[in-house]
């Protein structure tokens, strides 16, 4: 193989290319994942920060009014969803028609996950919120590449078993107070606090749909929540902020 001088002396003097820098809707998209405020809690906290690249192809951001249904029981389970900001309700459809609330959504919380092929509730955003979607084949494949993932969402599943084994102790043996103690104790450890570091919980959603979830008619819980604000318990900000003054009397009660 020969070449001439001339070419030699050209590359003597032309220097090594440089590599291309990341495209601006790469750096975006893996800025998304990194500011993401959710990753922490969610099965994204398994990987690492340089993990995030493969995340991001993976997976999508979804923005959504209040009252949209992200996932559908019965429908075919083709994504997960985590949820990064605001408040889903999930609940399953009676034959008659009414709504069995089994829980709320936060962000972290892992939605649509599935054992056959099909979703076993429905899940509907309550506020304006902001889910990330995930293809069941890309998880699959992201738990193949980082099995620090499973891990994650065998701790997730076992959170959300010792749940519902709470929830079946709270509908089947609690008195209201207590039910309604318990539910603002476990909403107050997933809510922001006050600026001055108080807890307060989060309340978006309508009566009807906490008293669907504790076993309550609207009017009894209006009653029991009065209660614990005359008992120094708790005070209602606003619609839809509550301040928990005394954390022991609702530890106490519940």
């Amino acid at each position: 193989m020969t070449f001439s001088v001339a070419a030699a002396a050209t590359a003597a003097i032309v220097p090594p290319p440089i590599p291309a820098p990341p495209t601006r809707a790469a750096e975006t998209v893996t800025g998304r994942c990194a500011g993401c405020s959710a990753r922490s809690k969610g099965l994204c906290g398994a990987l690492t920060a340089g993990d995030l690249p493969d995340l991001s192809t993976t997976s999508r951001p979804l923005d959504l009014l209040s009252a949209t249904p992200v996932v559908m029981e019965g429908e075919e389970a083709e994504a997960v969803f985590t949820v990064m900001s605001g408040m889903l309700k999930l609940y399953k459809t009676l034959p008659d028609g009414r709504q069995q609330i089994t829980g709320f959504a936060t962000a972290g919380d892992v939605i649509g996950l599935a054992v056959g092929s099909g979703y076993a509730y429905t899940a509907e955003t309550v506020t304006a919120s902001t889910v990330c979607r995930m293809s069941r084949t890309a998880l699959r494949r992201l738990m193949d590449r980082h099995p620090a993932v499973q891990g994650r969402l065998l701790a997730m599943t076992s959170v959300e078993l010792s749940a519902a084994q709470d929830q079946i102790l709270l509908l089947g043996c609690k008195t209201a107070v207590e039910r309604v103690s318990s539910f603002l104790l476990a909403l107050s450890r997933r809510s922001r606090p006050l600026a001055d570091g108080t807890p307060s919980v989060f309340l978006p959603m309508p009566k009807v749909d906490i008293g669907a979830y504790l076993g309550l008619r609207p009017e009894t819980l209006s009653r029991v929540l009065r209660k614990l604000e005359v008992a120094g318990a708790i005070t209602r900000l606003t619609n839809d902020r509550i301040r928990i003054e005394d954390p022991a009397v609702l530890e106490a009660a519940a």
